[in-house]
């Protein structure tokens, strides 16, 4: 994989849809989710890149959340959509050469139910459940062929499918609060725990004049059940280019601390920071 030619094909392959077909001139347009991504979890639809530095990974996500089919104005002013997501994280360790082999896939698919409603003229409530199958699978670039051997671990079984409920409150655009609650109903390795608690706060500066530069700051905590309870904090501290709740870039720089984001390395502790992007849509 070389880096530059996958950077130029994910820009030309989000922004060129994302001109107004109806003559409007703006390029950035507001979210086409009910509810949007949560910005700093890792379960989150992505198109991006975020280096792992002293790690010598990156993690790369490609995937995509669609509302298949949206109500306006149901139950006394609420929204309602029903959608479904397919997307990967991926773990690609880092060599000479731009070379970047595949370590780790994580894929994740399923449906989701979301909810809108204006609570009054300065907050909104959303809500969104999600019913999911996530697997997980070493790649080739964990074997090491001069050997013969797998790199850190022999390849193992891991999926779960699990339900995912989240209510959020939002304050005049630029602040979010969340809370939220998985269940996980049936899970390999069986004997990991199946409840999982989240919350988390995103605040961003929303410019007075319009400009599409938003300074953000999001932080994500997961309580996690893995031969005993740990939390996983996910941090970013970034700028978004282009619409604060819409399509655009996110330049940030990440913190993640706690269990591996991925299955295959599910009871081992990581601990990384550094620089990435995502293209929102």
């Amino acid at each position: 994989m070389k880096t530059p030619t996958f950077l130029a094909l994910c820009f030309l392959a989000v922004f060129q849809p994302a001109y107004s077909q109806s003559g409007d001139s703006s390029v950035f347009h507001e979210s086409r989710l009910l509810f949007a991504p949560l910005q700093a979890s890792h379960l989150e639809p992505r198109v991006g890149l975020t280096r792992l530095v002293q790690n010598e990974r990156l993690r790369l996500d490609i995937g995509n959340s669609i509302d298949i089919a949206t109500w306006k104005d149901v139950f006394g002013g609420a929204d309602m959509a029903i959608g479904a997501d397919f997307f990967t994280w991926t773990s690609l360790r880092q060599e000479k050469d731009f070379h970047f082999p595949v370590d780790a896939v994580d894929y994740l698919f399923g449906l989701n139910a979301s909810y809108r409603r204006s609570l009054s003229t300065d907050a909104v409530l959303s809500a969104r459940l999600r019913i999911s199958h996530i697997s997980a699978h070493l790649v080739d670039g964990s074997f090491d062929k001069d050997i013969g051997a797998w790199r850190e671990q022999l390849p193992r079984v891991y999926s779960r499918e699990f339900f995912e409920g989240i209510v959020a409150l939002e304050y005049l655009r630029w602040l979010r609060v969340y809370a939220g609650l998985t269940y996980i109903y049936h899970i390999d390795p069986p004997d990991l725990g199946k409840w999982h608690p989240q919350g988390g706060v995103e605040a961003a500066w929303i410019s007075p004049a319009g400009l599409p530069f938003h300074p953000y700051v999001a932080v994500d905590v997961r309580a996690m059940d893995v031969h005993g309870w740990g939390a996983a904090v996910s941090t970013q501290i970034g700028v978004k280019i282009g619409r604060w709740r819409g399509s655009g870039v996110d330049v940030f720089i990440a913190y993640y601390e706690g269990k591996s984001q991925h299955g295959e390395y599910h009871d081992r502790n990581w601990a990384y920071w550094g620089p990435g992007f995502n293209i929102s849509f």
